[in-house]
Formats: C-alpha cells, sequence, structure tokens
C-alpha cells in the first residue's frame, strides 16, 4: 500500500489521469529547486557577505533564519497536505520561494536578506520531502524509475549549481543567483501543477493543529539552530550562555514530543518512527550530512582562497566531484538491485570518504592544486555510495500511514546536520587559522581578508590554506571512527 493510499482518498473522478512520463517530469522538477538553488548560495556566499557587507556571523544569523523556517514548514508539512492537497500546496510554496528570492535580490543589508531568506526557507522545504513522495504515485513496477529520476535530479541539480552560480555572478553579481529562480520556479510550475494531485483529507481523519505547541517549537528550534550557529562566534569568549541555550532548547523540543506522542492525531506520530532500524538510519544520516556540509562548506574556501584558484576553477573543480556523487549514486542503485546488502556499500563509503579527506588535509604541503582533484572526486564518489545504504535501510519497517512523518524527521536531521557542519567549520577555520599565524599576526580575521576585499597576502593564503586542511583532517577522522561502528552494528546489514 502507497503513502498516499494510506493518507489520502482517491482522486476525484473528474480528475485527468496523469501518465508515468508525466509524473517522473513532476519529480525531476519539484526535487530540483531547492537543492540547486541550495548549492548556488552556499558557492556564492562571500560574494554575497561582500555585496551586502555582512559579516560573518550576520550571514549565519541568515542562515539560522532559513533552516528555523525549514524546520517549522516540514513539521507543518502533512499538515498542510491534508486540507489544501499537493498542487496547491507546491504551487504556494513556488510563489513564497519566488517572493524570498526577490527580497534577497533587492536587499541591501542583513534586515531585508534574512526575511528573504526567512520566506526561502519556509517555501523550499516542501519540494524535497514532496519530491520523494510523488514516487509512490507510479504504478510498483515504475517506482524504481521513479527513484533514479529523484536521485538523479537531486545530486544533478547540485553538481551544476557552482557552475551555475560562477556564470551568473561574473554576469549579473551576487544578485544573479536569487533572480534565476524567477524562471526557474515558474518552469516548475508549469511542468507541475497540471499533473500534482488535488487530494485532501477528510476532517474528521486530519492532525490537530497544535498551535500554541508550534509557537514552542519554533522558538526551540530557532535557540536550537542559533546556538549551533553561536558556537563559531561565541563558544570561546561566552560558553556558559551558548551551552545554556543549546541545552534549554533540546529540553524543550523534547517536551514538545513527549507531548505529540500523547496526541491522537499528532504533527508527527512519533510513536510510528520509534523503532531501533529508524533510529540508527536517523543517526548515520546525521554524520553523513554532517560530512556533506563540511565538505561543500570548505571546498570553496580552500581552492578559490586558500590555493589562489579563480571563481571559475573553483566552480569546475566542484561540480566534477559533485558528478562523481551522480554517477557514483545511480551506481549503486542499480547494483543494489543484485547486491541489496547494506552494510559492504557503507564501509566502502566511509573507506572512501577517509582516503579523500585525509588526503586533502594535506593540501597545505601541495605545489600544484591540480594534486587535489583525485581526492576531491573521491570525496565525491564517497558520499551516495555510504548515503544510499542508508537511504535504502532506513524507512523498510515503516508503516506506510507515518511514511511521510518519517521523511519530515530525516529533512528536518537534514536541516540540523547541514547548520552544525557549518558552525563546526567556521570554528575549526577560525581557531587554526590563528593557530598557523605567527604572534605578530594572530590577530588577522581569517574571512573578512576574502569577504570584503581585504588583501591576501602569501601569509593569509598559506594559514587559511593549513586550516582548511584541518579540517578536512577532522573529516577525516570523523569517517574513520564510524567505520567500526558500522562494521560492529548488526541493524544495517
Amino acid at each position: 500500500m502507497s503513502v498516499q493510499s494510506a493518507t489520502m482518498p482517491a482522486s476525484p473522478p473528474n480528475d485527468r489521469p496523469v501518465s508515468i512520463r508525466g509524473l517522473l517530469w513532476v519529480i525531476a522538477a519539484v526535487t530540483c529547486v531547492e537543492f540547486f538553488e541550495t548549492g548556488m548560495v552556499t558557492f556564492s556566499a562571500a560574494p554575497i557577505m561582500g555585496g551586502l557587507g555582512l559579516r560573518a556571523e550576520e550571514f549565519a544569523f541568515a542562515y539560522t533564519v532559513y533552516g528555523v523556517c525549514a524546520i517549522f514548514m516540514l513539521y507543518k508539512h502533512q499538515w498542510v497536505v491534508e486540507r489544501f492537497g499537493y498542487r496547491d500546496f507546491i504551487l504556494a510554496s513556488l510563489g513564497v520561494f519566488a517572493a524570498g528570492a526577490v527580497l534577497c535580490a533587492t536587499a541591501d543589508g542583513l534586515t531585508q536578506f534574512a526575511a528573504g531568506r526567512a520566506l526561502q526557507g519556509m517555501g523550499g522545504a516542501t519540494f524535497f520531502t514532496a519530491g520523494r513522495l510523488q514516487i509512490n504515485r507510479l504504478p510498483a513496477e515504475s517506482r524504481f524509475p521513479g527513484l533514479l529520476v529523484f536521485i538523479g535530479t537531486l545530486l544533478g541539480a547540485t553538481a551544476i549549481s557552482p557552475l551555475a552560480a560562477a556564470g551568473l555572478i561574473t554576469l549579473g553579481g551576487w544578485q544573479a543567483p536569487f533572480w534565476a529562480m524567477l524562471p526557474l520556479t515558474a518552469a516548475v510550475a508549469w511542468i507541475a501543477g497540471p499533473r500534482l494531485d488535488r487530494d485532501i483529507t477528510p476532517p474528521e481523519a486530519r492532525s490537530e493543529e497544535h498551535w500554541g505547541w508550534l509557537l514552542g517549537l519554533v522558538i526551540a528550534v530557532f535557540a536550537l539552530q542559533y546556538s549551533i550557529q553561536g558556537l563559531q562566534f561565541e563558544l570561546l569568549s561566552n560558553p556558559g550562555q551558548v551551552l545554556a541555550t543549546g541545552a534549554a532548547s533540546i529540553v524543550a523540543l523534547s517536551v514538545f514530543a513527549a507531548r505529540q506522542w500523547k496526541r491522537e492525531r499528532p504533527l508527527i506520530d512519533y510513536r510510528g518512527l520509534f523503532q531501533l532500524r529508524y533510529l540508527f538510519g536517523i543517526g548515520f544520516y546525521f554524520c553523513g550530512y554532517f560530512m556533506i556540509g563540511l565538505i561543500g562548506f570548505i571546498l570553496p574556501i580552500l581552492f578559490q582562497h586558500g590555493l589562489g584558484q579563480s571563481m571559475g576553477t573553483t566552480a569546475a573543480v566542484l561540480s566534477a566531484s559533485m558528478s562523481c556523487s551522480v554517477i557514483a549514486a545511480l551506481t549503486h542503485v542499480s547494483l543494489s538491485r543484485r547486491w541489496p546488502r547494506l552494510r559492504p556499500f557503507m564501509l566502502t563509503g566511509l573507506v572512501l570518504m577517509a582516503t579523500g579527506a585525509l588526503w586533502l588535509g594535506q593540501s597545505a604541503a601541495v605545489t600544484n592544486w591540480q594534486q587535489l582533484l583525485l581526492p576531491a572526486l573521491l570525496v565525491g564518489m564517497a558520499i551516495p555510495v555510504y548515503m544510499g545504504p542508508v537511504a535504502f535501510g532506513t524507512f523498510t519497517q515503516i508503516a506506510p500511514k507515518v511514511f511521510s512523518h518519517a521523511y519530515q524527521v530525516k529533512n528536518i536531521v537534514r536541516q540540523l546536520g547541514l547548520s552544525s557542519a557549518i558552525a563546526v567549520g567556521t570554528l575549526v577555520l577560525e581557531g587554526r587559522y590563528a593557530g598557523h599565524l605567527d604572534a605578530e599576526h594572530a590577530s588577522l580575521d581569517w574571512a573578512a581578508r576574502f569577504l570584503h576585499g581585504a588583501p591576501a597576502g602569501a601569509l593569509h593564503t598559506a594559514a587559511l590554506a593549513q586550516a582548511c586542511a584541518d579540517a578536512y583532517t577532522a573529516c577525516g577522522l570523523l569517517a574513520l571512527a564510524l567505520i567500526p561502528v558500522v562494521a560492529l552494528q548488526r541493524v544495517f546489514r
């Protein structure tokens, strides 16, 4: 039984049937939006901060706002679908996402930029979950091609985003990646709108509203995200406040989960998710997204600002690495049909990740940046070889009626993993950059020198390259630490 059939009534008689090819177009169109835009914004972080005159902590605040709004909408995803159906929900989300892009493109400071990112978080949170759940509308024999389209689209959109961002910034400045969202969202609405279902759930079967508890949830999530971001800037100067805020937010989120547990019709049915395989999978997901976020954050800084390569060269390296992810993902999906074991693939991915990351950890000593192409490609290959089995294994015992809830929680963990990675990456760069400078220059700011046009001398670039190398070494050590955990556990076999 599909997720949709478990949670939605049958389509109204006057709905036009949608062909399999049409549904595959829907999956591709809906899935690509958020991954393409997130990839461009991540790559364009330095030009955006420089163009708006933002300090690193101000940009981190905007990132926090994006994450909080995305998590809020992930909690409300099923609630909205039950009342408005996927067609109206996705079309409205595209409109909100585009409006946020306009606010970002026309911003002249933090306030408007953060407001735009808030709208983009609210709109963009819809697309990943919606794209995945559209696969369940396909006949059983067509779901494997649907899965291939889903995986290929999300990784393909991520792979081309650095090149797209570099080209757009060259042509139209830092605002151009945001303006590009307008024709993209219009095209997705044109493709997907007529093919999306309009089913709604009868009132007696809908989840409850919980608005008071949701307000507390938003505050707790914001506090948690803010404390994660605060690790970058205040852990050393004010550790008590940062840690206390984080602990209080975790307690508040636990209270919310306990309250939802007792509800007859909760926003997210944690009771159906409290099983060992799913909990292991969520832990493996967090580690994977953390490594993905750390690698994606450090790589452009290393190549462009630590090794002195152009934006175009840096984008080409990133896109090549992510293209390896596409190839590896599709290869894994095909191989897994014949060899469905999970653990061997996960261990292979972790070995590749550790090898590539520790190799990149030697980047400060290289004399030719081309020596780092192979480890960058290895890291790209490693990501789907590890994450693919995690995705296949996490949801196998989830009941159809709570599958959408399970995917919502997984995407919340994705947001937290990426946020944590950027926070830790910035903290490592800040600390190790200062550690690699002599006493006379130890007060230099690693970020301000390339965000705001300060001259980048040999001392700065050498220290930044060494700091990036240290961050990659840490990522490699994390992958090594996960190897015995995956090898010894008996849940994902």
